[in-house]
């Protein structure tokens, strides 16, 4: 699990490459319908965990009619650097809320 994150040619290494965590991670895809039909869809996921050594987070992510699972690789990244405060530098918050009351008037 740690190849497909870390090495080249790994099937989500193109995500995870410059991770500032090492993750361990698969991805995947399920084919769903009658086979050799039109109905036939491939769904796509990827579950992973990380720090790799001592896990703090696992997340799974499946996409209906996704394809390709290295595609959900990346929506588990951005949940993990989330997770890890990696997007601090991009939040702006606005604490200076009126109460609801005070709207009303």
């Amino acid at each position: 699990m740690r190849s497909v994150t870390s090495e080249t040619g790994g099937t989500a290494y193109q995500y995870f490459k410059n991770f500032n965590i090492e993750v361990g991670g698969k991805t995947g895809s399920a084919q769903v319908g009658e086979v050799g039909t039109e109905s036939q869809k491939t769904h796509a996921w990827f579950i992973g965990f990380a720090p790799f050594d001592e896990p703090e987070i696992a997340v799974v992510i499946l996409v209906e009619n996704g394809g390709a699972g290295g595609y959900t690789a990346e929506a588990a990244r951005d949940v993990m650097a989330q997770y890890f405060g990696m997007n601090t530098n991009q939040v702006n918050e606005d604490v200076s809320a009126i109460p609801y009351t005070q709207l009303q008037n």
